[in-house]
């Protein structure tokens, strides 16, 4: 497990392969681990209340209908993310949202579904890296915003990219916002995050 903090945001991150079976949770978090089938979601939600365990003791992690993990007891935020290898924990005093993300082909094959013309001047849609991190900005600006069905392509914009920190611009019908994401590598993996600014 590793512990650190970024603009603001409070990061753990633990490989899946430390999750520990026996420790605390909620009541109703044994519920819903009971109901979960995949031995690999199990993991995952026993890691991200392991670095809630941490991090943040005595807060039960409920989700929103939407699917957004929040803490029922806490004015503080929270965002999950999990990697093929890795489960990330973020917290913060406003919305937030981060991904963590192992370089995958995947990303430059699905890249049309996600990447605009004129984000194609910025990144380069052969590029493994840079489509994986395309996909992980706009994947924590959905988790950020919270609203379902905000098109990835047409509602979601990279207009300046930056070492340490890219410029979106989210819009649509109810939204039109700036958000700053804040990127870096841990290991072979790509965490970004959201700024408040």
């Amino acid at each position: 497990m590793i512990f650190f903090e970024r603009n603001g945001i409070q990061f753990g991150v633990l490989e899946k392969s430390a999750v520990k079976q026996n420790l605390f949770l909620f009541p109703n978090e044994h519920e819903q681990l009971h109901r979960l089938q995949h031995p690999n979601r199990k993991v995952e939600f026993i890691g991200a209340r392991q670095l809630r365990n941490n991090m943040v003791k005595n807060q039960e992690i409920a989700y929103r209908e939407t699917g957004k993990p929040y803490l029922k007891d806490s004015k503080l935020h929270v965002s999950i993310s999990h990697s093929a290898s890795t489960i990330c924990f973020g917290v913060a005093t406003k919305p937030v949202g981060i991904d963590i993300e192992m370089p995958d082909v995947r990303s430059v094959r699905a890249s049309s579904k996600f990447c605009s013309d004129a984000e194609s001047k910025l990144f380069d849609r052969t590029s493994i890296d840079d489509m994986t991190f395309l996909w992980s900005m706009k994947e924590s600006i959905y988790k950020k915003i919270d609203k379902p069905g905000l098109d990835y392509k047409k509602c979601i914009s990279i207009v300046k990219r930056g070492l340490s920190q890219t410029i979106c611009l989210v819009k649509n019908d109810e939204i039109d916002m700036e958000v700053i994401i804040g990127h870096e590598k841990i290991d072979d993996q790509i965490l970004t995050f959201t700024i408040d600014h």
